[in-house]
């Protein structure tokens, strides 16, 4: 109740996302829909929501401001300021696959501003990637901002996604560290850092840190696998980002 819905933005592995107007003052936003995959009880939605809860007090300018947020028996939806420039996924497929180092650069160091600001306030984003960073377009500049943070992990926490912590954080994204998975229960701020690392890799690149052949197991090879050295990927970036 009080939004209209306009179109569809997206579908993911719980739910979908969708372009909304707020009746009261026709503000655009970005309406999310959660739907759990087990019977919610009450006691865990009201934990679930109060985790939630947290989440709206963390305001910077290079994170999604959380609005509001709300549930209906096993549905729960999220309120979030509405990003017109969409992802940085979405901006290099429309790129060719790649973004220039200027740009890359640009929206990495403003991403890593977003989470350092949610980690000195105790959280960990767990899934950091290309979706997960969205755009908000000046006439001359990309400003990014930082998404979907503590979402998913707290819709595992909870079990409404019908998986255990270890298959769903297994299988969510190519750019995360080893530890993710080894010690999935205690993952710091540095995970999250290495995943920004992957992500510029990745906007540089259009590849990822890990070669994942196809058959094989994603899990196996985030342990064991080698990271391939950037300049491998293209010897057109400078040694200086490189190293770093």
């Amino acid at each position: 109740a009080g939004f209209r819905i306009i179109r569809r933005l997206g579908m993911g592995g719980y739910g979908a996302v969708y372009l909304a107007e707020r009746v009261s003052d026709r503000q655009q936003v970005a309406l999310k829909v959660m739907l759990s995959r087990v019977a919610v009880d009450d006691d865990a939605s009201r934990k679930f929501m109060h985790e939630i809860g947290l989440l709206k007090a963390l305001r910077h300018e290079n994170i999604v401001t959380l609005l509001d947020s709300g549930a209906a028996g096993g549905v729960f939806y999220f309120v979030m300021e509405h990003c017109p420039g969409g992802s940085v996924a979405d901006h290099m497929a429309a790129q060719g696959g790649r973004l220039p180092l200027g740009t890359a650069l640009s929206i990495t160091i403003q991403a890593l501003e977003g989470l350092a600001f949610a980690h000195s306030r105790g959280f960990v984003h767990r899934d950091v990637k290309p979706s997960n960073i969205l755009l908000s377009c000046g006439q001359t500049t990309l400003h990014a901002k930082v998404a979907d943070l503590g979402l998913a992990k707290n819709f595992d926490k909870a079990g409404f996604s019908g998986m255990t912590l270890t298959g769903a954080y297994a299988g969510t994204s190519v750019f995360m560290p080893k530890e993710q998975i080894t010690n999935f229960k205690y993952v710091k701020p540095v995970s999250d850092v290495w995943s920004m690392g992957a992500s510029f890799y990745n906007m540089l690149t259009g590849s990822t840190p890990r070669d994942f052949p196809e058959g094989c197991d994603p899990v196996e090879t985030i342990l064991r696998g080698e990271i391939v050295p950037v300049r491998r990927r293209d010897i057109a970036i400078p040694v200086e980002v490189a190293t770093i």
